[in-house]
């Protein structure tokens, strides 16, 4: 029985609750077309069905511009200004444009998007495309930080509506990734995300041999090892080590979250074929290979003429000095000058040293013997006095000027001074000495062109000659103390250089 009762309500309730709910039901159709239709089972009446029609409201139209670069390429600007224009689509606020559409109407236009960096200016690019809004920005670089910023601006009252900012330490990976998201999300009136959450600090220390070698991470140099560089977790990161010498090296490596990774490496030499290069010789300064021709005074004549003076005396003595006695009264001729030439062949050692080895002939009135060579000897007594002279000099030349070489001088040489006399042209025979001498001077020589010098120099020479022992002549000026001859003095000299 209570069964019974039981379904007998729940008749009631279905045929009363269908009713009212059929009185009651409103039906929302856009399409004005679509009309409700009571059901044969219950023939009602369908002017009590109430009609509600909802319009679609359309997306406000917006464009994006391409983001200003700082810091960054142009290419990276522009795969970040993409992946903006997509994750506005996605944030579902607004009608994007895309880049080639807008393009093209520019283009046709003939308006050109280079420096538009103002607002004034993306606001005019909005009406010449016909978009109610839009979005400029910028995406800077300084040091590891990075910083993205856009602004939604009304092209009609041309007013800023909405920014968004975000500064993001790391990679340009994690900028494309987490940054460009969160700024379409707040310049779409949504929140952003927190681009930092579960991104810990993680490092890598490398040391590398040799040290100080040159460290690329991902193509950006990150300094000179030994390094310890801080980087976000990442599945891979490209490390690259370089140093001049050695073979470059790449290697890859993952780092987890609060990862202290270290990483040792040694990098291989470069092994190169051995190259001889002959050094150049470096141009000689103020001596070279060469030759010397130099004419030189003395002022022995003084010395030379008291010997001759001495002998004089002694003839007219009636003392015999030479092979024949000679007739009283005679007295042999005084010199006026003793002079010479010397020939040197020079060679250097150095840039400023060079040894020269020369030969030397000095005769009593120089000048007078070469302007009557083959007239043979004056008639009556005549003395002819010369000396022959081998030396051996070191040159040195410290420093140098254009056209203008200082130089000083240090040697030694063998010395012989014959003292020959003649009646007409036979030979009456005549002392004979020698000495080794010590020489020291001074000098500089201009040198116009390469291979062709003058010089002037001073020098002071030592010749003590002695006698020599050879004949009865020198017996007999031994005996009469006529045995030395003090020729030391100063000299000066004039020389033409001739180098090859």
């Amino acid at each position: 029985m209570a069964h019974r009762i039981g379904y007998f309500y729940i008749f009631l309730f279905l045929i009363f609750g269908g009713v009212t709910a059929q009185e009651t039901f409103e039906v929302i159709n856009p399409d004005s077309s679509v009309k409700a239709e009571s059901t044969d089972q219950y023939k009602k009446d369908t002017s009590s069905i109430k009609v509600t029609q909802v319009p679609i409201t359309p997306k406000t139209a917006v464009a994006v511009l391409e983001l200003d670069p700082n810091g960054v390429s142009d290419s990276e600007a522009k795969a970040l200004s993409d992946r903006l224009r997509i994750e506005i689509f996605n944030a579902g606020v607004f009608e994007v444009m895309e880049r080639d559409k807008m393009n093209r109407i520019l283009d046709e236009m003939q308006f050109h998007l280079n420096d538009c960096t103002t607002d004034e200016c993306a606001i005019e690019i909005g009406r010449l495309i016909g978009v109610r809004k839009i979005i400029a920005g910028s995406i800077s670089k300084v040091g590891e930080y990075f910083t993205v910023s856009a602004r939604l601006i009304d092209v009609e009252t041309s007013k800023i509506e909405a920014t968004a900012i975000e500064d993001v330490e790391g990679t340009l990976g994690l900028v494309l990734t987490k940054a460009m998201p969160s700024i379409a999300r707040k310049i779409s009136g949504k929140d952003g995300i927190d681009i930092h959450a579960g991104l810990g600090k993680s490092s890598v220390t490398i040391t590398v041999e040799p040290a100080y070698s040159s460290l690329y991470i991902d193509g950006k140099y990150q300094g000179e090892s030994p390094l310890k560089i801080e980087l976000a977790p990442a599945s891979e990161y490209v490390l690259k080590v370089e140093k001049s010498g050695y073979e470059s090296l790449e290697k890859r490596f993952t780092l987890s979250k609060s990862q202290q990774l270290d990483m040792n490496i040694t990098l291989s030499k470069i092994v190169e074929p051995q190259v001889i290069i002959q050094e150049k010789k470096k141009e000689k300064r103020s001596i070279s290979k060469g030759f010397r021709l130099k004419y030189i005074t003395t002022g022995c004549q003084d010395k030379i003429n008291t010997q001759i003076t001495t002998m004089n005396a002694y003839i007219n003595d009636h003392v015999q000095l030479f092979e024949e006695s000679v007739q009283p009264g005679t007295n042999f001729p005084s010199i006026k000058s003793f002079n010479g030439i010397e020939v040197y062949n020079s060679s250097s050692v150095e840039d400023n040293i060079g040894f020269e080895f020369g030969l030397g002939l000095y005769r009593a009135d120089l000048d007078d013997w070469f302007s009557n060579i083959g007239d043979g000897n004056s008639q009556g007594y005549n003395m002819v006095t010369w000396s022959p002279q081998i030396m051996l000099n070191m040159r040195i030349a410290p420093i140098r000027y254009p056209l203008f070489y200082p130089f000083f001088d240090v040697g030694f040489g063998y010395n012989l001074l014959l003292m020959n006399a003649f009646n007409d042209e036979v030979s009456l025979g005549g002392p004979m000495y020698q000495s080794w001498g010590f020489i020291y001077g001074i000098g500089f020589e201009i040198r116009p062109v390469k291979l062709f010098g003058i010089a002037i120099e001073w020098n002071r020479k030592t010749m003590d000659m002695q006698l020599m022992d050879v004949d009865e002549v020198s017996d007999k000026f031994k005996d009469y103390e006529l045995d030395a001859i003090d020729l030391t003095g100063n000299r000066i000299g004039i020389s033409m250089n001739f180098y090859y």
